[in-house]
């Protein structure tokens, strides 16, 4: 929460402050990926703060979304790790290295879904539009 306080002091944009709630929050989740990789559960603490992440990113755009619509957004902006994920889950039992890759798939998951919901929030939807693009 006090990156939201110090990212509405220095930034007047939303996208600034959206920008600055992500990486923060994925700053955090890499922290918690290097010290947490081989306890089990680890992404129990991690999702909790990428649900979070959504709920705040939500409110910076004015958004209502509840607990479980978090949940769900965040669900679906993790589809889209589900490789890196995978991979990690084995490599982050090995000392040392495994601590470095739960750090870097942490964080760079959590970044990947603040950036998707905030798309999502921005424009109402996942991917960009194309000139042209028939549907």
């Amino acid at each position: 929460m006090i990156i939201d306080r110090i990212a509405t002091i220095f930034c007047s944009e939303k996208d600034s402050i959206a920008k600055a709630i992500i990486y923060g929050v994925a700053t955090e989740a890499g922290g918690v990926g290097l010290f947490t990789a081989q306890i089990p559960g680890d992404r129990l603490v991690i999702g909790g703060q990428q649900v979070d992440m959504i709920l705040r990113l939500a409110r910076v755009y004015g958004r209502r979304l509840d607990r479980a619509g978090a949940i769900a957004i965040g669900k679906a902006a993790l589809a889209m790790a589900a490789g890196p994920e995978a991979v990690n889950q084995i490599l982050k039992y090995v000392p040392g290295f495994g601590n470095l890759a739960n750090m870097g798939v942490a964080a760079g998951v959590t970044a990947a879904i603040g950036v998707t919901s905030m798309k999502w929030f921005k424009d109402g939807t996942w991917v960009k539009k194309t000139q042209g693009a028939h549907v």
